[in-house]
């Protein structure tokens, strides 16, 4: 039998290099292109021909004076006219597709995407943006602010800053589909758990990409770029160079200022190979990006140690009494494409949840040293102002200040969404027809019981103990 070996992490030298060659690449042919359309326009307004279309063009005089279709009569353009808030309905349809946008403004990588995907013909008819200024303008609009988007790579959220700042300010949600991406020197098989998602029935080969090998100096071995291609993720959420903004007065806005749920598909992410997560990750989400989302949505996290411990870091993006979803794993990474696995259930918990201002909380919830099921009431972190409160919501059988309602998404990849009411004390997910307040700390995801939110809670355990 073979002896299991434990990646660690680092960054691969081949797909930075990748990655840094082609950036450059895409700036200097947006340059060109700009520049060429430029000389064309020079060449047509003195009648000179630049190819054999322009050339019959030419001679036919459609180019020696261009008409627009609002200087042409009904009879000539032979077309119904619509009125412009017809037209503006059209236009709206025609850019909202029924379908996530992946990687918007970059290359796809089909190893990226699961064989529906790459069966989709285009959902947009994009066309339309090329038939005037006007609808070029209107529609640029709707096709930012009516679709949801998913991202692959790093690389795709930071060709997203080329859009215009007032585009990018009206998105609110997106989606991070990050695969872990393992590394070797070595011929030898690594294997993901049929532990990794219920569907699976064995072990999976895992997906690992073959590296040459380094002089003794340079670290090989099998390694892995997990957590920190979640750091590069968001790292590129950080706000583009804009130099119309002046940093000496006011800081720079966000890649997107308005975001406040956020999605992170987790594929591959082991439950027994998996190193934890150094300093970068606590830094980025609980200082850069700290308190900064409502609600944050993360399928396929490990459920061992390096997983709790991710997913305590994480948590730090969302402001007091905000929306923690986990949910089992979406995909599974082979060789060539994305395998989608099956499972519709969410874990829902809100961080932070408790109260500051020394209000007693519900007597079921605390004992009578003054210490509920997370430790001692402790007060909200206050650095931001807390989630918004969501209105509209059921009436409790519980007192109203010892609960928290919150609108739940009904299924892992369902839009509608559900009222749950939470616990201020534990803050998972509490029912008034419960005769065991334990079974509401049971886990709908993995039957198992979560009795805290973070490695934190399990000290204080155990100071209490002590």
């Amino acid at each position: 039998m073979s002896q299991t070996v434990f990646p660690w992490e680092c960054r691969d030298k081949e797909d930075q290099a990748k990655a840094a060659y082609y950036h450059p690449m895409r700036r200097a042919n947006q340059q060109l292109e700009e520049e060429n359309a430029r000389l064309k326009k020079i060449l047509r307004e003195n009648g000179i021909a630049w190819s054999s279309v322009a050339l019959e063009h030419l001679s036919k005089g459609q180019l020696t004076k261009r008409r627009t279709r609002s200087s042409m009569s009904l009879r000539e353009t032979k077309t119904p006219y619509l009125p412009t808030e017809v037209l503006l309905r059209i236009l709206k349809y025609a850019m909202k597709s029924p379908h996530p946008i992946i990687d918007p403004l970059s290359l796809l990588e089909p190893e990226n995407l699961t064989d529906e995907e790459k069966s989709r013909s285009n959902q947009i008819a994009i066309h339309f943006l090329a038939t005037c200024k006007a609808l070029h303008f209107e529609g640029t609009k709707y096709l930012w602010e009516s679709n949801t988007f998913t991202f692959t790579s790093a690389e795709a959220v930071r060709n997203f800053g080329e859009l215009r700042a007032d585009i990018r300010s009206t998105i609110t949600a997106v989606n991070f589909r990050i695969i872990a991406r393992y590394y070797d020197d070595q011929r030898r098989k690594h294997k993901l758990e049929k532990c990794y998602h219920a569907d699976l029935k064995k072990d999976q080969q895992l997906k690992v990409a073959m590296r040459p090998k380094e002089t003794p100096l340079i670290r090989g071995g099998f390694r892995c770029y997990t957590w920190s291609q979640i750091v590069d993720f968001l790292h590129a959420l950080r706000a583009p160079y804009d130099p119309a903004v002046r940093i000496t007065k006011q800081p720079r806005p966000r890649l997107l200022p308005s975001l406040v749920t956020l999605r992170l598909d987790l594929v591959n992410f082991s439950d027994t190979l998996l190193p934890f997560s150094g300093s970068e990750l606590h830094d980025i989400t609980s200082h850069e990006l700290g308190c900064t989302l409502n609600e944050l949505q993360v399928t396929g996290m490990p459920i061992d140690d390096t997983g709790m411990k991710a997913a305590a870091e994480l948590s730090g993006m969302l402001k007091d009494e905000g929306l923690y979803l986990d949910g089992p794993a979406t995909f599974m990474a082979k060789n060539k494409y994305l395998q989608r696995l099956g499972g519709n259930r969410w874990c829902p918990r809100v961080v932070r949840a408790w109260k500051g201002d020394g209000e007693s909380l519900d007597s079921e919830d605390e004992d009578d040293h003054g210490y509920g099921f997370l430790g001692p009431s402790r007060p909200s972190i206050g650095a931001l102002p807390s989630a918004p409160k969501e209105e509209g919501h059921p009436v409790s059988g519980r007192p109203e200040e010892s609960v928290i309602w919150k609108r739940v998404p009904h299924g892992r990849d369902d839009d509608k969404r559900v009222w749950m009411q939470f616990s201020r004390a534990s803050g998972y997910e509490v029912s008034d027809f419960d005769a065991d307040e334990d079974e509401d700390r049971i886990c709908p995801c993995c039957g198992e019981s979560h009795p805290s939110s973070s490695l934190l809670d399990y000290m204080i355990e155990d100071d209490l103990e002590e």
